[in-house]
Parts: C-alpha cells; sequence; structure tokens
C-alpha cells in the first residue's frame, strides 16, 4: 500500500506509507488506553477470527514482485502440512530474496527461515519473529516518494469477511521490537522518504458489495517518534501498483502504549476499537466513501502484520497472543 496525505498540524508525520507529505491528525475518540482494555485475553480459539494462530497449517509465500499475487511455494515450519489449508500468507513485496527458495531449520524452541535479507520464525509457544535486513536490498537510498520500497507482511484474506456487529472490536497482542537501526549516515538519511514501521492492519470492508473498504491500522513502530502518531490519508499517490485509493486511518499510539514501543520490552495491545472504527467511517464519508453504509455493514476481510521499510534499516519484532474478537 503506498499513499500520499495531506499537510495539517506541524510536525505530525503520516505514520504509514506516507513520505514526503504530512497526515491529517485525529483529535476524535478521547478515550484512554487504560479504559478501552476489555480483557480480550480470555477469548478462545473458537472466537478468534485470526485463523491458525500457531501455524500449524504453514504458509504460503508470495512472489517478490510487488503487485504479482503469484504463489511461489509454501513453507511448513517443521510440519507436516501435506493436505492442510492453509490460512497464513507471507508477501515479501520489493525484495530480492524469495523466502520460499530458504531452508528452514529448527533453531532452540523455533522453527526459523532466515538469510541476509529477512527472517520469520514460529517459536513452540507462537511467538513470531519478523526481521528483515535492508542493507542489500537497495543500491543506495531512496530519491523519490514513489520509489518502491521493501515490505514483509504475514496477510490472512477471509473468503467470508467477519461482520462487525457486538459492541466492541476487540483487538489483542503482544509485541516486543528487538531491533530497529537506521544504517544510513546522516547525510543520506530524509524521514520524508525513509523509514522503517511496523503495524498491524485490519481491512473494513462494505458487505453490501460496493468494493470499497477501511485500511485500519494499530500501529506498533516507527523509527521517526518514540510512540507512532495517528493519522488519516487517501492511499493514492505512491507507486501505482500498491494504491488502494481508500482511507487509511492509523490508531494514535498514544491509546495503545505507556512508553516508547521501540525499548526492546514486551507490550500488551488489548483494545476496542470499536469506536475509532465508527470515526474512521465517518472520515471516509466526509471523503467520499461508503456514503450509506452504517458500521454494521462493515466486516473484516483481511488482516496485514509486519514491516515496511522505505529506508535502509536492520528491523526485527517478535509477536504473539494475537486475537481479533466481538
Amino acid at each position: 500500500m503506498n499513499s500520499r496525505g495531506k499537510k495539517s498540524a506541524k510536525g505530525v508525520i503520516s505514520i504509514i506509507l506516507l513520505f514526503g507529505m504530512l497526515g491529517n491528525v485525529i483529535v476524535g475518540c478521547e478515550s484512554d488506553n487504560t479504559n478501552d482494555k476489555a480483557g480480550a485475553s480470555s477469548t478462545t480459539a473458537a472466537d478468534n477470527w485470526i485463523q491458525d494462530i500457531g501455524f500449524d497449517n504453514g504458509a504460503m509465500v508470495f512472489n517478490p514482485i510487488q503487485g504479482a499475487m503469484r504463489v511461489n511455494g509454501k513453507i511448513d515450519f517443521g510440519k507436516n502440512i501435506e493436505g492442510e489449508v492453509t490460512d497464513w500468507i507471507v508477501t515479501q513485496w520489493n525484495s530480492r530474496s524469495d523466502l520460499a527458495k530458504m531452508e528452514g531449520k529448527r533453531e532452540g524452541d523455533r522453527y526459523i527461515y532466515a538469510n541476509e535479507y529477512k527472517t520469520i520464525a514460529v517459536a513452540d509457544d507462537g511467538t513470531v519473529t519478523l526481521g528483515v535486513d535492508a542493507t542489500k536490498e537497495y543500491d543506495g537510498p531512496r530519491v523519490r516518494p514513489t520509489d518502491p520500497w521493501l515490505h514483509l507482511y504475514l496477510e490472512q484474506r477471509y473468503k467470508e469477511p467477519r461482520r462487525l456487529e457486538g459492541d466492541k472490536l476487540q483487538v489483542r497482542f503482544d509485541v516486543r521490537v528487538t531491533e530497529n537501526v537506521n544504517l544510513m549516515t546522516n547525510a543520506e538519511y530524509n524521514p520524508d522518504l525513509h523509514a522503517s514501521i511496523a503495524v498491524f492492519y485490519l481491512i473494513l470492508s462494505d458487505m453490501n458489495g460496493s468494493g470499497q473498504f477501511i485500511n485500519f491500522c494499530v500501529p506498533i513502530v516507527d523509527n521517526r517518534s518514540d510512540i507512532p502518531h495517528g493519522e488519516w490519508h487517501i492511499d493514492s499517490g505512491g507507486a501505482a501498483a500498491g494504491n488502494t485509493n481508500q482511507l487509511i486511518y492509523t490508531l494514535d499510539g498514544n491509546k495503545i502504549y505507556d512508553g516508547p514501543t521501540a525499548n526492546g520490552e514486551w507490550h500488551e495491545v488489548d483494545i476496542d476499537i470499536k469506536p475509532y472504527a465508527e470515526e474512521a467511517l465517518a472520515i471516509a464519508k466526509q471523503n467520499g466513501f461508503l456514503k450509506d453504509e452504517t458500521y454494521e455493514d462493515l466486516g473484516l476481510s483481511a488482516i496485514y502484520i509486519g514491516w515496511e521499510t522505505p529506508g535502509i534499516f536492520r528491523s526485527s519484532m517478535d509477536i504473539k497472543n494475537m486475537i481479533i474478537s466481538n
């Protein structure tokens, strides 16, 4: 997904895919992160909208060419997945390395696929590690906002979206950013063009068939701020292969985190995002999208979890206990 936002409040940098222009800062929904927590940790596996959180059925791997949407192979994390339906997809857009061609191996309590470009691992307790090292992915730092950049995502796409019914929409996960290092010189680095960002996207689609949707982002880390800012913008104007031309709404990290997110410590995310999804829908309407739809007309059609790295960074995170429920 690529984007271009609109200028607004001074100093606000778009957290997701927005390089060269500033985002529209979110000012509504004043509830704090403590009050939003509602104990999603008690949710059972049967109630969890995220499927196969233990990666028992492996993952399909898409070709590294952005937009190709071609499966190059599967990774099994050392398990027998013959005949199993695979719920997870790995996308590795704009990478010079193909994860599908890597050999996996057991290392201690986890099964890992790794080379000098990227790392994906799943531990016995379900902890997932996602890492990128962009040193060799670029010939040099990006120079234009439309230049393509590295993505590493875990995705699920639902043939039958889960309609957003009920009094809440709970999102829960534990995350630890173990590394997020800028490998560019001060002269090379331009924060309008270069960043390393980790995100947890929910795609909220119109169940009435218009084809419109909201890209709803729960932020994890952005190297340009201790706690990621909230903002919104229309996903257009970047490299055409990645544009959705729909609303991207990023939840303010101050609603979630009590301190810097890239400090190497575990952070618990446990938040009811329904009021923010309703706010995102109102913003979409103001911009000509989803004009006749209500919150109950939306459904969760996909999730995207991982790194976007339009700069030369070495970045890694661990994530576990992922739950979406209502």
